[in-house]
């Protein structure tokens, strides 16, 4: 019988509110940007920050419809009020974000692009290791949120997603033994079967950053075969809906990489300085 859904996660993180997109942007007021906030002179640099920050705005109220031309840079320099200069550094930082960018030609103006979510997991594990995060913090946080996954999988995933599971663990022994690194994939799949788009976000973050700091000894490649045993015993908990244990056995294997984290960061303190 499946258990009901874990409320862990829940209790101890925000809340994700879910807002619903209108078919059309927010009305806007009739001053325009640049002579906002009691018209006081700014930078272009700071103008184009806040033009590019309302057109993403605009575009989530949208519904993020890709591949809509939201106007030609005649058309939305007159809708935003600003200069031709600021409204250009505004493109630069769409489209660096990935949120629009400009197309040339009849028919061209900005057009809304599609995210890349690669992009979105590499910057934040990028960030992550820039300000240090150690083993312990990485591994307690991606614990949580794992357990919580596989606990959610176990209460919500379909029939069809727990014989796909069934199925990747019978391949995972063969594709571990030819790298320890697809050992990672299963926790993927694990974060793909909850829904949860910020699960899954956050889980491949984390699944990238403990790569990141791992250093791949004889060691580790030995055990990385004797994980496949491991992330059957999980997903067979998660195919009979128990969650409970699902969530026990997740935890309880993510936080059993620590050994492996602090061999890498042993190794860097160790090196010699250049």
């Amino acid at each position: 019988m499946l258990q009901s859904a874990p409320t862990t996660l829940a209790q101890t993180l925000p809340q994700f509110a879910t807002i619903m997109p209108s078919q059309k942007p927010p009305a806007r007021d009739k001053v325009p940007i640049a002579l906002r906030r009691h018209r006081d002179v700014r930078s272009e640099g700071k103008l184009a920050e806040e033009v590019a920050a309302q057109i993403e705005a605009d575009i989530v109220a949208l519904g993020w419809p890709v591949g809509r031309v939201l106007g030609s840079e005649a058309v939305l320099l007159e809708r935003y009020g600003i200069s031709r200069a600021a409204f250009r550094e505004a493109v630069r930082l769409l489209e660096v974000h990935m949120v629009a960018r400009m197309r040339p030609g009849p028919g061209g103006g900005l057009v809304v692009m599609q995210p890349d979510s690669e992009a979105a997991v590499r910057a934040i594990a990028l960030y992550l290791s820039f300000v240090g995060v150690d083993s312990k913090q990485l591994l307690d946080v991606r614990g949580l949120i794992e357990g919580y996954a596989a606990a959610t999988a176990a209460v919500e995933a379909s029939p069809t997603q727990r014989r796909e599971l069934a199925q990747y663990l019978e391949i995972e022994k063969g594709e571990v033994e030819a790298s320890h690194l697809n050992a990672k994939s299963f926790h993927v799949h694990v974060a793909e079967m909850c829904a949860n788009p910020v699960i899954q976000l956050f889980v491949r973050c984390m699944v990238d950053l403990t790569e990141q700091q791992t250093t791949p000894e004889d060691s580790r490649e030995h055990a990385a075969l004797r994980v496949n045993n491991v992330h059957r015993k999980i997903g067979e908990a998660i195919i009979a809906g128990d969650a409970e244990q699902a969530r026990r056995l997740m935890i309880s294997h993510v936080l059993a990489l620590d050994p492996w984290l602090g061999e890498a960061g042993r190794k860097r303190a160790r090196k010699p300085s250049v």
